[in-house]
């Protein structure tokens, strides 16, 4: 037998047969990247703002080959003040602040040589890659210093000309970090929360600014040669003219991903502005195991909402129509009045009805829900509520709207929505009560979430949700139609605290300070809402039409 024949044909046949992979693997993609910083962009801007360009890369409608995984309930690093110094660094190096060392605005402490920037890991790995660091806050200049990354510093409206022109350019950088400081100078300047024109017309600007560099790679004669990463987040939002101390408000931030490997839909859990490095880095094929970094690839991980009808987990709904006491969800708890000045008034918001509450001289108000104790919540801890409040000026104390916990310390196991709680504030000059919502957690922990500002006299729209990842979301929505968001991971949350649900009281029913108010077309859930659901009850609600009215909601 000729073997060495054999073995020839053999070896032919197989170069004959692998001949179409070994050229798919001459014509890889060329791995490129975008990453746009965005200064002080509250993650619920997405939403309310004019941001069309990055609601277009969010759902995945840029360029059919792209798709996107995107949080917007990413938070930023918590273990510095929330400002753009400690949060700029954590981006563009991947660490918090426990390694960065860099807690203000003042002088960069980071030690670069051990915690570089990704732009400066890459050009390590890769001496041929062009790499640019684009910003228009001077002390940027201080991230990474490094000879062989192109430092540009220009106003935004100068690099919002200069970087689209820069990307449609046939020899454009490989790697792009862009700070835009337009959202952050309508803050401070114009207020983050409520929104003013002034911030909705920065926010507008950057989008805009996003959108032509969005457009600068897709028009690239070698667009469908390369392999683009675009990333989206921010270093902070805000609240009032500031953030620093702004605890939901401001560590509250978007973060989006989009590729050609990328899942489409919402991440799980919570994803951090530090992630950012290391997605890169895995992008250009960069191995960061051994880097030490503090974030982790994302990206490649996204869930969709199964639609619910409303009724499903529903364990109480009061819609209080015609002044009548009476859960509307089948088998769940029994409602009772508490309080001899607790009433069903027929003037509510809907026209239909609703609860007012004041207190008894012992402090005794509201409703108790018996039986509520025993709720069985999804995963351990799943729950959603909602309800429209009307506060009046005589609040006082930090009383609870609605609750199930001993509120002598928010440490407590249980929730609560406190109506008038203040908050520390470094940069509010007003240091004024707000609504907030406190969730006690295993290991003798709490969370605090909040404030939103109080609008008396005026029924608002508050719910909060928490979904199994340990992901809570609170909710405010006022008569503008604006649906303002934050949140928190609150892992280990204890909801059930062994005392039963109450409406104007904590779960002891004897708190000092009792809730004055009015509360209509109250709902509790056994289960997490989606962001779309709270969307829809809210806007349902500003129309006129209660819970369980919603087309489809049974």
């Amino acid at each position: 037998m000729n073997t060495g024949k054999n073995a020839l044909i053999a070896f032919a046949a197989a170069a004959v047969f692998f001949a179409p992979y070994a050229a798919r693997a001459d014509e890889a993609l060329k791995p490129k990247a975008l990453v746009i910083m965005l200064d002080g962009m509250r993650a619920d801007a997405v939403e309310n703002a004019c941001a069309r360009n990055i609601r277009m890369l969010r759902d995945g409608n840029w360029r059919k080959e792209y798709k996107c995984a995107w949080s917007m309930t990413a938070s930023t690093i918590l273990d510095a003040a929330t400002i753009s110094g400690p949060n700029h660094i954590a981006i563009a190096c991947g660490v918090t602040f426990a390694k960065h060392r860099t807690p203000g605005n003042g002088k960069n402490m980071c030690d670069h040589a051990k915690w570089p920037s990704f732009l400066a890991r890459l050009v390590a790995a890769r001496p041929d890659m062009k790499a640019v660091f684009a910003y228009s806050w001077k002390w940027d200049e201080s991230i990474s210093p490094c000879l062989e990354i192109e430092f540009v510093h220009g106003t935004d409206g100068a690099n919002a000309k200069n970087i689209p022109a820069r990307l449609a350019a046939p020899d454009a950088p490989d790697a792009i970090l862009w700070h835009i400081d337009y959202p952050d100078h309508g803050g401070h300047g114009f207020g983050y929360y409520p929104y003013s024109s002034g911030y909705l017309n920065s926010i507008y600007l950057a989008d805009s600014a996003i959108g032509d560099a969005l457009e600068a790679i897709a028009s690239r004669p070698a667009f469908d040669k390369e392999d683009w990463l675009v990333i989206v987040t921010a270093d902070h939002g805000g609240y009032s003219n500031g953030h620093g101390m702004m605890h939901g408000h401001a560590t509250t931030v978007p973060i989006l991903v989009s590729g050609r490997g990328m899942a489409q839909g919402r991440m799980p859990g919570t994803p951090h502005n530090y992630d950012v490095a290391p997605t890169v880095l895995k992008h250009f094929g960069v191995d960061f195991s051994g880097m030490g970094l503090d974030g982790e690839a994302i990206g490649g991980k996204a869930e969709k909402d199964n639609p619910r009808a409303l009724r499903d987990g529903l364990a109480v709904y009061l819609p209080f129509d015609g002044g009548r006491l009476e859960n509307k969800a089948a088998g769940g708890p029994e409602p009772r009045i508490a309080g001899r000045k607790t009433a069903l008034s027929k003037n509510g918001l809907f026209a239909s009805g609703c609860l007012h509450v004041e207190a008894d001289a012992d402090g005794g108000c509201g409703i108790v829900l018996e039986g509520s104790e025993n709720l069985a919540f999804e995963n351990g801890g799943d729950f959603a509520f909602a309800a429209w409040v009307r506060m009046p000026k005589k609040q006082s104390g930090d009383p609870l709207v609605f609750g199930n916990k001993d509120w002598k310390s928010g440490l407590n196991p249980g929730i609560a929505l406190v109506a008038s709680k203040r908050f520390p504030t470094k940069h509010v000059k007003k240091n004024l009560p707000g609504v907030a919502f406190n969730t006690g957690i295993s290991g003798r922990r709490r969370n605090d979430l909040g404030p939103y500002d109080i609008e008396y006299g005026e029924w608002v729209f508050y719910a909060a949700t928490c979904d199994r990842h340990g992901v809570l979301r609170f909710y405010q929505g006022g008569r503008d139609g604006n649906l303002y968001m934050m949140s928190e991971n609150v892992s280990g949350a204890e909801i059930s605290s062994g005392m039963p649900f109450r409406i104007g009281q904590d779960g002891t029913g004897k708190y000092k300070f009792p809730f004055f108010g009015d509360i209509d077309d109250f709902a509790l859930w056994t289960r997490t809402l989606s962001h779309g659901e709270v969307r829809r009850i809210y806007d349902s609600g500003l129309k006129g039409v209660p819970l369980l009215s919603i087309s489809g909601a049974g």
